[in-house]
């Protein structure tokens, strides 16, 4: 008896097939391109109008400026108190993140690992809040930051951040403590460690990919966000920047190249974010998706 020992060889697609495949890259690449251009247009719009004057704007809104004006910054700068807005911003939106990302660490680690009695439930009502719309309790919001005396304060718009930002950060961190294995958490315990050092030695150091993400996301939002700032600040001038640039239009007359040239200045400081974190940001999705 002989055996016959064919040699493997290189699987081939009928040419048919070939060109299907070629054809579905090419339609993916052009939808994925479609999208790019969509999502970054306003923000290509929104740079090239600001170095537009109001002349500019109204011959030609839609294309690239004849003259490339700093008008507007200087206006921007002349209108608006840009260093105390930025302090504003940088002071709220880091108090807001710093609570709501611990706050949403000691719910997780409540709910996932202690196995504390009525823990789901509580986890379920704590991310119900993310079908609710902001406007939907503006008002009972504002009446309560009145009655806790935080009106026109820090404290006020870092508790309201803090208080919409949880939902979220909970339920990415608790979707991520359930994958950490309760040998991990035992083996700490036997070794006699309590439920904080558990928390902040162990816990914490293992999902600084998740909580990285978190933070840029709720990050991003906090320091966009007009209206909460706007409700709780009112006119104090401890208010946002965002809301300094609602204020370059006027009652009557809006200058679209002044108003996008504040909005260029108001969203430096996320593109910078964006760009040293975003290892950071791409770690916490590939882990995330892993897990």
């Amino acid at each position: 008896m002989t055996l016959t020992v064919q040699s493997a060889r290189p699987r081939r697609f009928p040419i048919n097939a070939a060109k299907a495949i070629g054809l579905a890259r090419w339609l993916v690449t052009a939808g994925l391109v479609v999208v790019a251009v969509v999502a970054l247009y306003p923000l290509f719009f929104t740079i090239i109008n600001s170095f537009k004057s109001r002349v500019g704007f109204a011959q030609n809104p839609l294309g690239v400026p004849t003259s490339i004006t700093f008008e507007n910054y200087v206006q921007t700068f002349d209108r608006m108190n840009v260093p105390g807005l930025l302090l504003n911003s940088a002071v709220t939106t880091a108090g807001g993140l710093l609570l709501s990302t611990v706050a949403a660490l000691f719910i997780a680690y409540a709910v996932t690992k202690l196995r504390m009695p009525g823990g789901n439930y509580i986890f379920l009502f704590i991310i119900s809040m993310l079908v609710i719309p902001s406007q939907v309790i503006i008002y009972p919001l504002y009446q309560t930051i009145l009655d806790m005396g935080f009106g026109g304060t820090y404290a006020g718009l870092i508790l309201a951040y803090a208080a919409f930002g949880l939902p979220m950060s909970t339920y990415l961190l608790v979707a991520y403590f359930r994958a950490i294995p309760d040998e991990l958490i035992e083996a700490a315990r036997l070794d006699g460690a309590g439920e904080l050092r558990i928390l902040f030695q162990v816990l914490l150091p293992v999902s600084t990919p998740a909580i990285a993400a978190l933070s840029i996301l709720n990050f991003v939002w906090m320091w966009n966000d007009l209206l909460l700032p706007l409700v709780i600040m009112g006119g104090s001038d401890k208010t946002t920047l965002m809301v300094g640039v609602a204020r370059l239009s006027g009652q009557y007359d809006v200058s679209i190249p002044l108003v996008s040239a504040g909005l260029v200045v108001a969203l430096l400081p996320v593109v910078v974010v964006y760009l040293v974190f975003q290892r950071q940001i791409l770690n916490g999705a590939i882990a995330g998706a892993v897990r």
